[in-house]
C-alpha cells in the first residue's frame, strides 16, 4: 500500500479545486482514497489558504492506494 502527498495552487478557490480535480482524474484508479474527497467541492474549498507571500490558494491533498 501507498500514496503521494501533494498540493494545487491556483489564483482563485475555483482555479484550485479544478487543478485538484484534474490532479485526481489524472491518476485513474490508482488511488481509491482522496484525501480531500474531490466529490465535495465545499470541504475542499474550506481546507484551501492562502499563501501570504503568493496570494495563491493552496489545497494540500493525499491521495492513499
Amino acid at each position: 500500500m501507498g500514496g503521494t502527498n501533494g498540493e494545487v495552487r491556483g489564483g482563485s478557490k475555483a482555479e484550485t479545486y479544478q487543478k485538484y480535480v484534474e490532479v485526481v482524474d489524472g491518476f485513474g484508479d490508482t488511488f481509491q482514497e482522496h484525501h480531500p474527497n474531490p466529490k465535495y467541492k465545499k470541504r475542499c474549498k474550506e481546507l484551501m489558504a492562502q499563501d501570504p507571500k503568493t496570494g495563491e490558494w493552496v489545497l494540500r491533498y493525499h491521495l492513499h492506494t
